[in-house]
């Protein structure tokens, strides 16, 4: 910030020097000089000592110089601070006022609520008035028919008594009838209960007599298992008998007989056993089932005397039912006697309750009526009530709002007095710089008019040499050989490789596309490149040798030329080695070396393949870094706003200004009132209040319309970036098979067709390109005032809008046209470059002093989204304010602008 500030002096020291040495005496002329080494010995001792005394003023000059520009750095930083201080207190001012106005609103509807409120407790005071008379005259109309209403109940309790005395003995025949049902109900039951017990016991006898059969059936069928067993056991018994006698007999038999005959005995043996074991488990069940079958037949002789007992206690109760069913018909009598009575006893009471009920009638409706009365008396009172507290909060309310009016009327006359006070002193500030700087130029001036009255001035680059080297500098040469270099590249050069092949398939000499062409055309493509590659050379060795603490558009600008130019300069160094190849091709094939043309073919294919790569990738990148540029610019732009450019943005600002100021003045003049604001000042200040939003919603739609371009700006950017993708794809893909036909895998004129392919895509977006350009170039002759500047430039004070410009003829517009080494210095961009530098600019800037906090916090964001941000520009946020805040950076923020609007 400081280098910057200290540029910024310099430049207008530079100034007043120039003005200084307008009036100043002229330098010795080189013959005076000559003159002057042939003076005498004493003219020499009385030079040397005029070379001291001048040596002596030069010094003081320079102190005086070095103290001015140090005041007038001082001063500007005052200005600076004072101008911050005067937008702060101005944007207090503008909120306060808005306060105090919506504070009056708001007090003025209390006020009117607060009247309401009193007429509405007035005209419930009235309808309670009237609701309590009425209330009076029902009442005794309530008396009345309470009387008559006495009369009628004595009555209906007569009648009720000889009615209840019917009912009661109604009620105990009823009681006897329900005696006798029950009794017969009950007999019944036990008559029922009784035959299901019966039957049950039956059914249990019955079960029993079953279960009896079957044990004695399974007692005979044990009984004749252990028959059976026992006859089986004596077989067993004497089956081992004869086989122990045969064992004796043969015990002086050989040994095997003997064996089979000692088997057989222990097998019988065995068979003895066995059976003596199951005739002894027959004959325990025999004894078990004896046992069971004596246990049940006892069972059925019990259920058979519960039989018995059932049968008698069913005819018992067949006997109690008979009895109770002659009770009850002898209760149905009396009680039908009972209910004659009842009823002609509620006949009466009837009677008389339907004369006592229109008695009630009468009196409820008396009640009713005063009941509607009390609610509407105290439903007045109520509204009445509650009116009053409207009255009071409305009342307290307004007062509030009075309160809050007052105070921030007070706040806003204070900030209006601030302000005041502070572009007082960034007026005094200003134009003690403004002398400090006049200062700093006269004793610039006057140290070097010394310097060159004692030295011989050394001669300047002659004028025409300097114009010369400009015009035919290595970026101008590269410009004014690029239109060349793209015919080549996009036309003549895959069109005569397309002659060339067909004519080798028609084995004849090629009419187009000649060796002789070739080698002409990749000589101008190598000299181009080449130029192309010193100037991308000599971009990114000045961004290394950029120092790490320069600040500003240069350290953001170093920063891409430090990515851009070695991505450029591998591409270059990569182009520059094809188009040599190329060379070498096309004079190979002229001297007849197959061999040759063959190496620097593939040697072509592959660098082409090469950088397209390189370039594709660099494309993709710009597309992707592009789209978060175009997305964040979406996403933070204006939409409570229409995005148009109605009138001159300066115009809208120094009117803005001009409606700030008597508002100013306008709330100083309020708040010193102690009798508070007259109708006329409220009225004059909500005029210029709403002035004031007006002009504010019309600098907020010039901003919406500059985010708006940015955002188409980028649209295009990303298209042409992703033709120019296609393209170099397509291209890469050519190279491929450039070197695949070259090696004789693929013998089909492919290549040919996808280089012209790529060259047709990449060669017309280069045409749009540089048909855009010409087109805007011919268009600043022929409409010089379509994008003329609408905003006070760098150095200005005042604005004033020009008249409409001569357009300039048609030859000259053309001749402007296929300028390609030309800028345009004033076009959209650069325009629109300026206007939101306008609504970005500090108040110390003259052209962004009338801009409002709000909106050029808005216009800063839209900086921060075109990438304008301080970590780029290698500040922090305090000097990337500071740096928008200075007067003497206008024009490189307005370039720098400019050129993030086009990146």
């Amino acid at each position: 910030m400081a280098a910057l500030q200290a540029k910024a002096g310099n430049r207008a020291v530079t100034t007043a020097i120039q003005r200084a040495t307008v009036t100043s005496p002229g330098p010795e002329t080189t013959d005076e000089v000559r003159a002057s080494s042939s003076r005498t010995p004493e003219a020499a001792a009385s030079s040397a000592s005029g070379q001291a005394q001048g040596e002596q003023q030069q010094d003081d000059a320079a102190r005086r110089k070095q103290v001015a520009e140090d005041e007038a750095k001082d001063l500007k930083k005052q200005a600076g601070t004072a101008a911050l201080t005067r937008a702060d207190a101005e944007a207090q001012m503008w909120r306060k006022t808005g306060v105090a106005a919506a504070a009056r609103k708001e007090a003025t509807a209390a006020e009117g609520e607060a009247a309401r409120s009193r007429d509405k407790t007035d005209a419930a005071e009235r309808q309670r008035a009237e609701a309590e008379g009425r209330e009076r005259d029902w009442a005794e109309q309530v008396e009345e028919a309470e009387k008559a209403r006495s009369a009628a109940a004595t009555a209906v309790s007569d009648r009720t008594g000889d009615e209840t005395a019917a009912g009661t003995r109604e009620a105990e025949a009823r009681e006897g009838l329900a005696d006798a049902e029950a009794e017969v109900q009950r007999c019944t039951e036990e008559a029922d209960t009784a035959a299901k017990e019966l039957a049950a016991v039956e059914a249990e006898v019955e079960r029993r007599r079953k279960k009896a059969e079957a044990a004695a059936k399974e007692l005979a069928d044990a009984e004749a298992e252990v028959e059976r067993c026992t006859k089986e056991s004596d077989d067993a018994v004497e089956a081992h008998r004869q086989a122990e006698a045969s064992l004796e007999a043969l015990a002086s038999a050989e040994d095997e007989a003997q064996q089979q005959a000692k088997q057989a005995a222990e097998a019988a043996h065995a068979a003895v056993e066995t059976w003596a074991t199951a005739v002894t488990t027959a004959k325990e069940q025999v004894v078990a089932l004896q046992r069971k079958a004596e246990k049940r037949q006892g069972k059925v002789e019990a259920e058979e005397e519960r039989q018995r007992e059932a049968q008698a206690a069913v005819e018992e109760r067949d006997d109690a039912v008979r009895s109770a069913v002659t009770g009850v018909e002898e209760a149905q009598s009396v009680l039908q006697d009972r209910e004659r009575e009842f009823a002609a006893a509620t006949r009466a009471r009837e009677d008389a309750e339907a004369t006592l009920t229109t008695r009630e009638g009468t009196k409820a409706a008396a009640e009713q009526q005063v009941s509607r009365a009390a609610a509407d008396r105290e439903r007045q009172e109520n509204a009445k009530a509650a009116a009053q507290q409207e009255v009071a909060r409305f009342e307290a309310t307004a007062s509030a709002h009075r309160r809050v009016e007052k105070d921030a009327r007070e706040a806003a006359g204070a900030a209006a007095r601030v302000r005041q006070q502070a572009g007082q002193d960034e007026a005094v500030a200003r134009e003690g710089a403004t002398e400090a700087t006049k200062r700093a130029g006269e004793a610039a001036g006057q140290t070097e008019q010394t310097e060159q009255t004692e030295q011989t001035a050394e001669p300047e680059k002659p004028g025409r040499l300097k114009r010369f080297s400009k015009a035919f500098g290595f970026t101008n040469l590269k410009k004014m050989g690029d239109p060349g270099d793209t015919v080549i590249l996009r036309g003549t050069a895959p069109s005569g490789a397309a002659a060339r092949a067909a004519a080798s398939d028609a084995h004849r000499a090629p009419a187009f596309g000649t060796p002789s062409q070739q080698v002409f055309e990749s000589s101008h493509n190598f000299g181009i490149t080449a130029l192309g590659l010193g100037n991308d050379s000599r971009g990114l060795v000045s961004a290394l040798k950029t120092p790490k603490d320069t600040q500003g558009s240069a350290a953001h600008q170093a920063d891409k030329d430090k990515k851009g130019k070695s991505a450029g300069v591998l591409t270059n160094a990569t182009m520059l080695a094809g188009d040599g190849m190329k060379v070498g091709g096309g004079a190979a094939t002229k001297s007849g070396i197959v061999e040759g043309v063959t190496a620097a073919g593939e040697g072509v294919g592959v660098t082409t393949g090469l950088f397209s790569v390189g370039i594709g990738a660099r494309e993709g990148r710009a597309i992707h870094l592009t789209s978060q540029k175009r997305d964040a610019l979406k996403k933070h732009a204006l939409k409570d706003v229409e995005a148009v450019r109605t009138r001159t943005l300066q115009v809208v600002l120094d009117r803005l200004g001009a409606v700030n100021a008597e508002l100013v003045d306008k709330a100083a003049a309020e708040s010193g009132s102690e009798a508070g604001p007259t109708a006329e000042q409220i009225d004059s200040l909500d005029r210029s209040r709403a002035e004031v939003a007006s002009l504010r919603t019309e600098l907020r739609e010039h901003l919406a319309s500059a985010q708006q371009y940015a955002i188409h700006k980028q649209d295009n950017k990303i298209i042409k970036r992703a033709v120019s993708l296609g393209g170099n794809v397509v291209r890469t893909a050519g190279g491929i098979l450039v070197v695949i036909t070259l090696a004789g895998t693929l013998a089909t004129p492919a290549a040919p067709a996808v280089g012209a392919t790529g060259a047709a895509v990449l060669g017309s977006l280069a045409a749009y390109k540089g048909g855009k350009g010409g087109y805007k170039r011919a268009e600043s002759v022929r409409h010089p005032d379509k994008w003329r500047r609408t905003t006070m430039a760098q150095g200005d004070t005042e604005f004033t809008e020009a008249g409409e410009e001569q357009k300039g003829s048609g030859w000259r517009a053309a001749l402007e046209a296929v300028k390609v080494t030309k800028s345009i210095e004033q076009g959209e961009r650069q325009l629109r470059a300026q206007e939101i530098y306008a609504l970005a600019a500090g108040p110390a800037v003259p052209v962004g002093r009338n801009v409002p906090e709000d909106i050029r916090a808005e216009a800063r964001g839209l900086l921060l989204d075109l990438k304008c941000d301080p970590a780029r520009r290698n500040e922090n946020a305090k000097e990337w304010s500071d740096s928008l805040n200075d007067p003497e950076q206008q024009e490189d923020w307005e370039k720098y602008i400019a050129k993030q609007l086009a990146s």
